[in-house]
């Protein structure tokens, strides 16, 4: 079984490119259609998706493990901080249960057969139900956090998993602890609807709430160092209807950090009208929210029909994608201007649409680009480094090593490779 180390922290809500040219990162999307994860790039920079080189079948039930296929996959986050390629969480409300996927990086899959596995269901003997998971984040040390919305089969509640007995799953006693439960969302199925989460570089969490009369974002934080946060000020309104930027909240589940702009997140909605809002939310004065006069923009928005958006995600860029569920496509968000915005003329494009491997998107997570050794979102100095120093070294063939061919060796031919693309920023 495939292990995960932790080597560095770094889910920052600050990470500036400074490179200006860009790699097309490969993107997971999660397909309800098909039954799916398929992994998609723009290789070649031509703003479309070229079937069957840059769209491939990530993980399905054909996988070679045996594992489970997924049914209705809601949540997915990829780790940038456990020092492994691909290493994937996935909630599946269907099979209420949570995923890990470890990713092959030469062959852009997790098909293979130690490649997944269920890592928790409902038989786990923390007694933690997983029948609705909104939400997967990891924290700057690389721990993986699951959110569950409530209902008839188990209650609200942010869960921290670890591994404590190295087998790789999560289904062991101890394994599932309460992170954010009842100390916030009240005992039972309470009036909350927690989605997605994020951490900031503090370790600090942001969770996007969508019940009625508590619409908006929440801060989360374990002050007195006892393992959960949710004590007294350990969870409180960050942007909410006592917004005074003027914006009317309403239902929503993404919320994905401004990757570009420092204590910013932006979030998903559908407002009055059935109109899908992105927002950005910025505590500018950090003061601990973003509720100030100023601190939150509608950046774009559309009421075309048939439009769903489920997910975002933001570059390091700082281009943001939206998945279209409806429209089964992927719109492209360019701040070309600079304004901040993403309203003028040929700041949009759709990508992936047509697509014939896809159905219903709804998901979005990343996978370094290759020669992103410490996936930091760019090629830089660190792994030219990492590469030198296991260069023509017996044994040193994995890819977060230098192997960026995957020929069983590092040598001359990765070097090459790395060189042509150093200073590349990873989008």
């Amino acid at each position: 079984m495939k292990r995960v180390h932790v080597i560095a922290a770094g889910a920052l809500f600050l990470m500036p490119g400074t490179a200006l040219s860009q790699l097309h990162a490969p993107y997971i999307l999660a397909d309800r259609t098909n039954d799916a994860l398929s992994v998609v790039r723009d290789a070649d920079g031509s703003g479309a998706i070229n079937e069957p080189l840059e769209s491939t079948i990530w993980f399905n039930a054909a996988n070679a493990a045996g594992t489970l296929g997924p049914s209705n996959p809601t949540a997915l986050a990829t780790c940038y901080t456990c020092g492994m390629y691909g290493y994937t969480v996935m909630g599946d409300q269907l099979n209420r249960a949570v995923y890990v996927l470890w990713g092959d990086p030469y062959t852009l899959s997790a098909q293979g057969a130690s490649d997944s596995l269920v890592a928790a269901d409902a038989t786990n003997a923390s007694g933690v139900s997983f029948a609705f998971p909104t939400g997967v984040a990891f924290d700057p040390q690389g721990r993986v956090y699951v959110v569950n919305a409530g209902n008839a089969s188990g209650n609200d509640g942010i869960y921290r998993l670890t591994d404590l007995n190295g087998d790789g799953d999560f289904q062991d006693a101890g394994e599932i602890s309460d992170y954010v439960t009842t100390g916030a969302f009240g005992a039972g199925n309470g009036p909350y609807s927690p989605q997605e989460i994020v951490f900031d570089a503090a370790g600090v969490g942001y969770l996007h709430n969508s019940s009625a009369n508590l619409h908006g974002i929440y801060r989360f934080q374990d002050i007195d160092a006892n393992g959960r946060a949710d004590d007294s000020g350990e969870f409180t309104p960050w942007f909410d209807a006592a917004n005074a930027s003027g914006i009317l909240l309403s239902a929503g589940f993404a919320l994905e950090p401004d990757r570009v702009r420092a204590r910013a997140l932006y979030m998903l909605q559908i407002a009055s009208g059935g109109v899908d809002q992105l927002i950005r939310a910025q505590d500018l004065d950090n003061d601990g929210d973003a509720n100030d006069a100023g601190e939150a923009t509608i950046v774009w928005q559309t009421a075309e029909a048939g439009f769903s958006a489920i997910d975002i995600y933001c570059t390091v860029g700082g281009r943001v994608f939206v998945t279209d569920n409806s429209g089964k496509r992927v719109i492209v968000l360019t701040d070309v201007d600079g304004d901040g915005l993403f309203t003028s003329a040929g700041e949009r494009a759709d990508f992936y649409a047509g697509v014939t491997l896809m159905g219903d998107i709804r998901q979005i997570a990343a996978l370094p680009c290759n020669g992103d050794l410490d996936f930091d979102f760019s090629i830089s100095l660190s792994d030219l480094t990492r590469l030198l120093s296991h260069f023509g070294v017996a044994g040193g063939a994995a890819y977060e090593d230098g192997d960026l061919d995957g020929n069983g060796a590092i040598d001359l031919a990765d070097l090459a490779a790395m060189l042509s693309i150093f200073g590349y920023r990873c989008e």
